[in-house]
């Protein structure tokens, strides 16, 4: 059994050994990056061998007996198997048991220190070809040295929220370092990475918070905001600054992720990231199909990678990315549902598999099973101005008006700067609810929107009683033909058809919109003759 006093012991399990004179975890590829509470668990785990080692003893151990909350040591545990390239759901090396605490699965026995260094390349061998792992997110120690003398705890409190908050999100690696800012950065220069930083300034008689996110390897700020807490003492406080950290720091990370993506990668999570791209920004059908192409061949390679799921079953819920429009049918929606569901089976932890598992329960008329993945949703990850639009959007269809826009200002307040997706989803809820005049002025925010937003246009001024419904109709109609999935143009019953396809209201709210939309068609109706006049001509 591993003891404190074997100081000058490492220790191997699996594919990986520990050198405890140099404090590191060698793998398969080399030595792996590891925060210092991460390797106290670990070696925590590995005193226990195999024995089930609880969550009060870590706390006493690892933490010394400092309160915090219970998202630490979470995080700290998913660092650490995201380090050994575990999987929660099906571990090979940290055995998580419900409610009470961990243990580590494979036996662990004693090398020599001086060996360790070597096992590394001659006893440990690479199981498998390495994959591409996500943007790690380093969070340090927040400076607090300017208030630390009246506000002791303030920084460490605020620091686990961020750190609770953050970990909600599949799409980042995940490591708190207690180390200072600089300290905790120079180790990991090499790495493809952001760290999130935040100084704590006095301002009058409360907290001034300066956040920022930058690039590990060039210190490039990418996101930058300065947040009063006056109310240090209150949870809502601290609550208003976690959202706008968390909400506000990884969308900006996300867009110079994929800003800096090459066009093609050797790396697995490049290639995903490249054709999710290309799912969102296919200009016509073939590359729409092109990319649904790459998704399905990164589910075909890793079966259990939960993140591809979702975009890929988007493309068979709108039509392609509204680039082959009419082109799914039932069939295409059956297909996403099953994806759908493949893809939260393979990770129960990732809001997006539980929105867009709400939205094929929508398209299926399922409300009930839609409304419960919403509510997941909200309960997983409050702090990603994305998925509250997605509910939103959901609570609309389901009818329930006033939930769907407390979700959006909640949204909104996380990202106040909005974008085209926020101003399309939130016309369209003042549509819905037939407050004619602010969304008509919401979709002329929209500088590139949808193939829907010139539709909303005219419903919109059709009811505030201006003639213009009829030239936007009719653009729109034109629009439609244009990218058609078959060369046949579609009549205004079929354009009414696939608008109910793609609008799941029902009750009296979906009667007074897809009226207003069939009296829209109407124009359509009217203004053929003219324009075959005018061919003839």
């Amino acid at each position: 059994m591993l003891t404190e006093s074997d100081s000058e012991t490492g220790f191997a399990f699996g594919d990986f050994v520990v050198d405890r004179s140099d404090e590191r975890l060698i793998g398969p590829s080399g030595p792996v990056k590891l925060g210092q509470k991460a390797y106290r668990v670990l070696l925590a785990l590995a005193r226990q061998e195999g024995r089930l080692l609880t969550k009060d003893v870590l706390f006493s151990t690892v933490w010394d007996g400092t309160t915090v909350s219970e998202s630490a040591l979470t995080s700290t545990i998913k660092e650490l198997r995201r380090a050994l390239g575990d999987e929660s759901r099906t571990p090979s090396y940290i055995e998580s048991v419900y409610g009470r605490g961990y243990r580590l699965i494979p036996p662990v026995h004693s090398v020599e220190a001086h060996a360790s260094s070597s096992v590394d390349r001659e006893a440990v061998q690479p199981s498998a070809p390495a994959k591409g792992r996500p943007p790690l997110i380093l969070v340090s120690t927040f400076d607090d040295s300017a208030v630390r003398a009246q506000y002791p705890y303030c920084a460490a409190g605020l620091r686990e929220e961020v750190l609770s908050g953050l970990a909600r999100f599949r799409e980042i690696q995940l490591v708190a370092d207690d180390r200072p800012e600089e300290e905790a950065a120079n180790g990991r220069r090499s790495e493809r990475g952001y760290q999130l930083t935040a100084r704590l300034l006095p301002d009058g008689e409360g907290v001034r918070v300066i956040a920022r996110a930058k690039r590990l390897g060039d210190g490039l700020v990418v996101w930058a905001e300065t947040m009063s807490l006056g109310d240090h003492g209150t949870a809502g406080g601290v609550e208003k600054i976690v959202r706008r950290i968390v909400g506000a720091a990884l969308p900006a990370v996300d867009e110079d992720v994929l800003a800096g993506l090459p066009r093609t990668s050797d790396d697995f999570y490049d290639n995903y990231l490249i054709a999710k791209r290309r799912s969102f920004s296919a200009a016509n059908f073939a590359e729409a199909k092109s990319a649904a192409a790459a998704l399905h061949e990164i589910i075909d390679d890793r079966p259990g990678f939960a993140l591809a799921y979702p975009p890929l079953a988007r493309l068979y819920n709108t039509d392609f990315g509204y680039t082959g429009l009419g082109s799914t049918g039932a069939a295409e929606r059956a297909l996403a549902l099953d994806l759908a569901k493949t893809g939260l089976a393979a990770d129960r932890g990732n809001v997006h598999a539980y929105t867009l598992l709400g939205f094929c329960h929508l398209w299926h008329g399922q409300q009930g099973p839609a409304r419960t993945c919403f509510e997941q949703a909200l309960a997983l990850n409050p702090y990603n101005h994305v998925r509250l639009e997605e509910c939103a959007t959901g609570w609309m269809y389901l009818g329930d008006l006033a939930v769907a826009r407390n979700l959006m200002d909640r949204g909104a307040e996380l990202n106040p700067l909005h974008d085209d997706a926020f101003y399309e989803d939130y016309g369209r809820l003042l549509l819905i609810a037939r407050e004619y005049e602010p969304a008509f002025a919401a979709f002329h925010s929209i500088v590139r929107g949808t193939i829907w937003v010139d539709l909303y246009r005219s419903v919109c001024a059709l009811r505030l009683g201006m003639d213009q419904y009829r030239e936007i109709v009719t653009a729109w109609g034109g629009r439609v033909a244009a990218d058609w999935h078959s060369s046949k143009r579609p009549g205004p019953a079929d354009l009414l058809d696939w608008v109910r396809r793609h609008h799941p209201l029902s009750g009296n709210t979906g009667d007074v919109f897809f009226g207003d939309v069939a009296n829209c068609l109407e124009a359509l109706v009217e203004e053929s003759p003219r324009v075959a006049s005018q061919a003839r001509e």
